[in-house]
Parts: C-alpha cells; sequence; structure tokens
C-alpha cells in the first residue's frame, strides 16, 4: 500500500498532500473500475485498488444488488490523524467512558471528563481539520475524479435519516464533519457482465 501510504510525522502540509495524492488516486482507480471489472472473474477489492486484505476490508465496500454494483471507499482511514482518533477511541475512550458512573466524585468519571473526552475531541479536531484540508486541496486542483466519485452528500443523506426525531441539534453537527469517501454506483448490464 506505499501508494496511499501518509507520513504521520513531519510536516503537516507533506502529510495533507501525500493524503489528497492517496485519494486522488483511489478515486481514479473506482473510476477506471467500469473498464476493468468486466475483466475479472471475481472481482476482489484488494488486488484491483492494490491493498492487501486487510486493509481492503474496513476501507472498501462493495454491494451487488441485482444488476447494480456499488462501490464505497471510505478514504478517511488514510488519515494518520483520524488512524489515530480511531485507536485512542478503542483503547483510551470506550473503557474509560464505560468506567465512568453518574457520581461525579468518582475516580473512573472523574478520569472520563477530565481526561479521556478532551483528550479525544483533540484528536478529532485534528482529523477534521486533516481530512478538511485534503478536501479542500483536492477541490482547489480541480480533481475533476475526486469530484465526480465524492460521497460526502450522500453518505450525510443516508445516515441522518437514522438520526432519532428531536436530534436536530446532533445532525446539523454530523453535516458539518468532512469526509473523503468515495463512492460510485454501476450498471453491471453496461459494463457487460
Amino acid at each position: 500500500m506505499p501508494a496511499y501510504r501518509v507520513p504521520i510525522r513531519g510536516p503537516q502540509e507533506r502529510t495533507i498532500q501525500q493524503l489528497a495524492d492517496g485519494v486522488a488516486l483511489l478515486a481514479d482507480r473506482l473510476e477506471r473500475l467500469q473498464q476493468a471489472y468486466s475483466h475479472w472473474r471475481k472481482f476482489e477489492p484488494s488486488a484491483y485498488f492494490d491493498l492487501r486484505p486487510c486493509q481492503a476490508g474496513p476501507l472498501v465496500r462493495t454491494e451487488r444488488l441485482g444488476a447494480t454494483l456499488d462501490v464505497t471507499l471510505h478514504a478517511d482511514l488514510l488519515s494518520p490523524a483520524f488512524r489515530t482518533a480511531e485507536r485512542f477511541w478503542a483503547r483510551e475512550f470506550c473503557p474509560a467512558y464505560h468506567a465512568a458512573s453518574d457520581k461525579q466524585d468518582d475516580p473512573y468519571t472523574v478520569h472520563f471528563f477530565r481526561r479521556a473526552l478532551p483528550a479525544m475531541q483533540r484528536r478529532m479536531q485534528l482529523a477534521r481539520e486533516e481530512i478538511s484540508a485534503a478536501g479542500e486541496l483536492l477541490f482547489q486542483r480541480g480533481d475533476l475524479t475526486f469530484l465526480s466519485t465524492a460521497a460526502a452528500p450522500d453518505e450525510r443523506e443516508r445516515h441522518i435519516q437514522r438520526f432519532p426525531p428531536g436530534e436536530e441539534d446532533i445532525a446539523l453537527v454530523f453535516l458539518e464533519i468532512p469526509t473523503l469517501t468515495l463512492s460510485r454506483s454501476f450498471d453491471l448490464l453496461e459494463i457487460g457482465t
């Protein structure tokens, strides 16, 4: 996966540049899938997108519904800041959240509100900034392939329908979260399968 490797350390501009380059490469491969798909006996996303199978699992989602193939690439996972936030969420935030109680003087509750929650918020803010900067760079470049496969509006629309009524505050925050998700639907009858 060297083509998608984004440095964790170093100048932030370099990280954003390489993140944008990796997303652009995924968008290009997604766009070219229409010509390549019919050559596969059984489509293997990991091989086509040049990913290891363990990477393709979380990054690529394919759904075949009748004569339609939907492919979604969760390109936010290329962001080092997003991966750092994700690891912190799994290893630190969730255990602290579940250990906290409704007693304000409980040491686990104090730890959650003083340490775990602010640390998670900082990591999420860094991830949002990194993802937003990469998306803005792709937009400024006029990367038509990225722009035609960017799935932020579709993804938001799909998830916002799941919010319970009366949660408009959360919905507004959700609509502001940047994403590099890519998506494309293909008519399998048109691509020769």
